[in-house]
C-alpha cells in the first residue's frame, strides 16, 4: 500500500510516497506529482522511518515522581494525564486568573490553531513563540506596510527573476531543494547578490558577495535606498500612484550615504553602490526571505521595513517573476487559521494583560488589531494568525515567572519546543522552568526541557498524522497528506491534547470534531474537497494573479504601500526606517570589547538537523557529529588554535565548547558558533540534562528586553566573546 503524505521535518512540507505493509513502514520516497515540491526532498526526509521507530521515542504519558531533573517517572494513561493537568489549570485560573497560565510552541509544523483555540477559550493572552525570531515578525511588518505578506519563491511559472538577493538565509543548508532551484536560475542568467558575514554556498555562487558586519544590515538597506532614490532608479509611476510618504523617506535616506555606511558595515562604498544598481535595474528581482534579520535585535523591524520599501519602489511587488501576494482563486474559500483560532473569544481585558504588550506593540495585541483592521474587503489581504504574530514576549515571560511581575506565571504547557536549547539566556530559562508550579511538555523525545517537566506527553510524527498546509492565508496553494500509519503505542497529535483539555474545562461546544481528519474535512468542505480527495489530487495550485492592488488597493490605512508607516506612528514608533548601533558591539561597548574582542554570531542552519532536532538520529548525526565554531585562520593562529582543536567560547554569561574549524570565509574579527547543540546520548539527569550546558551557544547570549527590537521584540543572537583552547 502506498500513502501520499507530507514530510513535516521542516516547513517545506515536501510530498512523500510512503510504502506500508501490514501496518509497518517499509520505504519513503519523494512524490514527483505533488504540485508544489514536485519530487524535491532534503536528506532529513530519508531518515523518516529511523525517526519513527527510534528506540528513544516517547511512547507513553509520564508523570514526575521525583525532584525536577531527577529522572524519576511514573507511566500513566492519557485520561489520567489530561484530568490532572486540567484540574491544576482550573485551580490556577480560579486563584490567579487565566493569564497565569502560559503556553509555549515551537516552529510551525503542527496544528497550532488548536493551541490558540484552547488559549482563547481558556482566557489567557500568554502564548510565546519563536516566531519573533523566525519569520513571523516579518509577516507582521509586511502586513503593516503592504496589508499582505509578499513571499517570493525562487522558481515560479512564467518570467524568472533577473536578480536574486540572498539576504539573511543560506538555503544550501536550510532548504536544499530551494537552493537547487536557485542554482538553476543562475544557469539561466539570473544575477545573484548574497549578503552574509560568511562565505556560504550562495556567497560562492554570487555575482556579488557583500561580507557584512553582523547586525548592520539595516544601515546597508538604507544605503541601497539612498542610491536608488538619488539616482532615480525607482519606479516613478508606482511610487507616485501606489505609495505613501515617499518625500519623507527621501529625506531620511540622505542620512545614509554609501561612504558613511561603508564604515558601519565593513563593505566598500563602491560595492554598496554597484549592488544597489544591480538590484534596481534588473527587473524583475527578488529579495529572498530568510530569518537571520529577525535575530539581529535592536534594528530588526526597521531593517525588514527597508526591505519592504526596496521591493515596492523598484516595481517588484506583486509582479510576475517578482514578489507576489498569495490568496487567489478557490483556495480563499477554505476555512483558514484565523477563523479556527476563535480569537474573538479572548476579551479586551485579557488582551491588555499580555506580557510584552506594553513595550513590543507590533507583535502583540495593540499592533495585531491595527494590522488586521484594514484587510476587510481586499481579497488578497493576508493578515497573520494570532498564533503566528500576536505572542507574549518570550524573554519577558521567563522574567515574569521569576519575579511575579506584572503578575505571576504559575503553569506552562509546551508543545514542540525545547526552550532549554532554543531560547537565549539558558541560565535564566532554567531558573524559570524550575520555578513553575506545573510544567507540561509534549514532544517526540525526552529533551533537557522535558527532564524538568511534571508531565511528559508523547507526540505523533508526520507519518502518524494527516497534514494540510497552505490554509494560513499567504499562499496560492494547499497541499495535503494522509496519515501513513496509525500512531505507535500511545502517541497522540496536538489536536487531541488541546481538545482533550478543552473538553475538561468547559469548552465542549467548540470541539465538535473527534479527529484531525474530521477537522480537515470541515475546513476544506467549502472548496468541495475532503482531506483524502485533496491528498489523492496531490494538492491544489491556485491561479496566479498579479497587480491585484490595481483592483482593490492595499490593505493598509492609506490603501497604499506605506513607506511612512502610519501604524508604526500610531503605536509610538518611528514611522520611517532608521539604523542604531546594537548595544553590544565593538563600537557601542568598547570597554567590554577589550575583554571580549570577537563578534559572536550564531544561528546558521545545518542541513542534517532542524534546529535542536535529530541529534539522536544516527544516520544524521554521523554526518555531523560535533558542534563547530568557524574561526579565521589568522585569528586562530594568534590564539594558538589548530583546526579541529576543542575551544572554549566565553561571554560575560558563561562559556561553552566547540570544535574549531579554520575558515577563511569569515572576517578575522568574527566567529560563528552552531546553535541548538545538546547530546541525547549523555546523562539525562541533573546536572547534565543531556549535556545541555556543554556546547549550547544560547548559554552565552543576552536576551535583555532592552537589547531586543523595540517594535516586534526579537532578541539578538549575537554578542561579544573571547575564544581560547580547551586545556586537557
Amino acid at each position: 500500500m502506498i500513502k501520499k503524505a507530507n514530510c513535516m521535518f521542516c516547513h517545506r512540507n515536501c510530498g512523500m510516497l510512503v510504502e506500508v505493509e501490514d501496518g509497518k513502514l517499509t520505504k519513503v520516497r519523494p512524490n514527483p506529482e505533488q504540485k508544489i515540491t514536485r519530487g524535491a526532498i532534503c536528506i532529513k526526509a530519508t531518515a523518516a522511518i529511523e525517526h519513527h521507530y527510534h528506540p528513544d521515542r516517547l511512547n507513553f504519558p509520564l508523570k514526575r515522581v521525583g525532584e525536577r531533573g531527577e529522572g524519576k517517572w511514573e507511566r500513566i494513561n492519557w485520561e489520567q494525564a489530561l484530568e490532572e493537568i486540567a484540574d491544576k489549570l482550573s485551580v490556577i485560573r480560579e486563584a490567579d486568573g487565566a493569564e497565569s497560565v502560559a503556553l509555549g510552541r515551537g516552529t510551525y509544523r503542527t496544528d497550532f490553531w488548536a493551541l490558540s483555540r484552547f488559549q482563547h477559550l481558556f482566557g489567557t493572552p500568554n502564548m510565546y513563540t519563536p516566531g519573533q525570531i523566525c519569520f513571523c515578525n516579518t509577516w507582521s511588518i509586511h502586513t503593516a506596510i503592504y496589508g499582505a505578506c509578499a513571499i517570493a519563491k525562487s522558481v515560479m511559472p512564467g518570467t524568472p527573476p533577473q536578480c536574486l538577493v540572498v539576504w539573511g538565509l543560506n538555503p544550501a543548508e536550510s532548504y536544499p531543494p530551494t537552493w537547487k532551484s536557485m542554482l538553476g536560475l543562475k544557469k539561466k542568467g539570473t544575477k545573484i547578490i548574497t549578503i552574509d558575514p560568511r562565505r556560504t554556498p550562495p556567497a560562492e555562487a554570487a555575482d556579488m558577495w557583500l561580507q557584512i558586519r553582523p547586525q548592520t544590515d539595516g544601515a546597508l538597506a538604507l544605503a541601497w535606498l539612498n542610491v536608488i532614490i538619488n539616482e532615480g532608479l525607482y519606479d516613478k509611476d508606482f511610487v507616485d500612484n501606489w505609495t505613501y510618504g515617499f518625500d519623507k523617506l527621501k529625506k531620511r535616506v540622505q542620512e545614509y550615504p554609501p561612504d558613511r555606511v561603508a564604515e558601519i558595515c565593513w563593505i566598500p562604498a563602491d560595492q554598496i553602490v554597484e549592488s544597489a544598481r544591480m538590484y534596481a535595474t534588473s527587473k524583475p528581482a527578488i529579495i529572498s526571505c530568510g530569518v537571520k534579520l529577525d535575530q539581529i535585535g535592536k534594528n530588526s523591524t526597521h531593517t525588514i521595513q527597508s526591505q519592504c520599501i526596496l521591493r515596492a519602489i523598484t516595481g517588484n511587488l506583486d509582479v510576475e517573476g517578482g514578489e507576489p501576494f498569495g490568496r487567489t482563486g478557490d483556495i480563499t474559500k477554505a476555512i483558514d487559521e484565523i477563523q479556527m483560532e476563535l480569537h474573538e473569544k479572548l476579551s479586551a481585558e485579557q488582551r491588555r494583560k499580555q506580557i510584552g504588550a506594553d513595550k513590543f506593540k507590533l507583535f502583540t495585541w495593540p499592533g495585531y488589531e491595527m494590522i488586521c483592521g484594514p484587510s476587510e474587503g481586499i481579497p488578497h489581504a493576508s493578515p497573520p494568525t494570532v498564533n503566528l504574530s500576536c505572542a507574549a514576549h518570550e524573554p519577558s515571560v521567563w522574567r515574569a515567572i521569576l519575579s511575579g511581575e506584572p503578575y505571576p506565571i504559575k503553569a506552562l504547557i509546551i508543545q514542540a519546543n525545547n526552550p532549554m536549547v532554543q531560547s537565549t539566556n539558558t541560565n535564566l530559562v532554567y531558573d524559570a522552568l524550575r520555578a513553575l508550579d506545573m510544567l507540561v511538555v509534549m514532544d517526540y523525545f525526552m529533551t533537557p526541557t522535558g527532564m524538568l517537566a511534571d508531565y511528559i506527553l508523547p507526540a505523533t510524527g508526520w507519518l502518524e498524522r494527516p497534514v494540510v498546509t497552505g490554509i494560513d492565508g499567504t499562499k496560492n496553494f494547499i497541499i495535503a497528506g494522509e496519515r501513513a500509519v496509525k500512531p505507535e503505542f500511545e502517541r497522540r497529535d496536538d489536536f487531541q491534547l488541546w481538545r482533550g483539555l478543552g473538553l475538561r474545562l468547559g469548552q465542549e461546544e467548540y470541539w465538535p470534531w473527534e479527529t484531525l481528519e474530521d477537522c480537515f474535512d470541515y475546513r476544506l468542505e467549502p472548496m468541495g474537497y475532503t482531506l483524502k480527495e485533496l491528498a489523492d489530487d496531490n494538492g491544489i495550485l491556485g491561479p496566479r494573479e498579479y497587480k491585484k492592488y490595481e483592483k482593490y488597493g492595499f490593505a493598509t490605512p492609506e490603501r497604499k504601500v506605506e513607506l511612512y508607516s502610519t501604524i508604526f506612528e500610531k503605536l509610538g514608533y518611528d514611522p520611517l526606517p532608521s539604523y542604531e548601533e546594537a548595544p553590544e558591539t565593538p563600537v557601542s561597548a568598547p570597554e567590554l570589547a577589550k575583554e571580549y574582542p570577537l563578534i559572536l554570531t550564531t544561528g546558521g542552519r545545518i542541513k542534517y538537523f532542524y534546529h535542536s532536532e535529530f541529534r539522536q538520529v544516527q544516520s544524521m548525526r554521523k554526518m555531523h557529529p560535533d558542534p563547530i565554531l568557524q574561526i579565521h585562520p589568522d585569528t586562530a593562529e594568534s590564539l594558538k588554535i589548530a583546526n579541529k582543536d576543542w575551544v572554549y567560547v566565553e561571554t560575560r554569561f558563561g562559556r561553552v565548547k566547540f570544535e574549531a574549524e579554520l575558515f577563511d570565509g569569515i572576517d578575522p574579527r568574527v566567529v560563528h558558533a552552531e546553535h541548538s547543540w545538546w547530546f541525547p546520548e549523555k546523562n539525562a539527569e541533573e546536572p547534565s540534562l543531556h549535556g545541555v550546558w556543554e556546547s549550547n551557544v544560547n548559554v552565552l547570549i543576552n536576551d535583555d528586553p532592552d537589547h531586543c527590537d523595540p517594535i516586534c521584540g526579537g532578541w539578538p543572537h549575537m554578542g561579544l566573546c573571547k575564544v581560547y583552547p580547551v586545556v586537557a
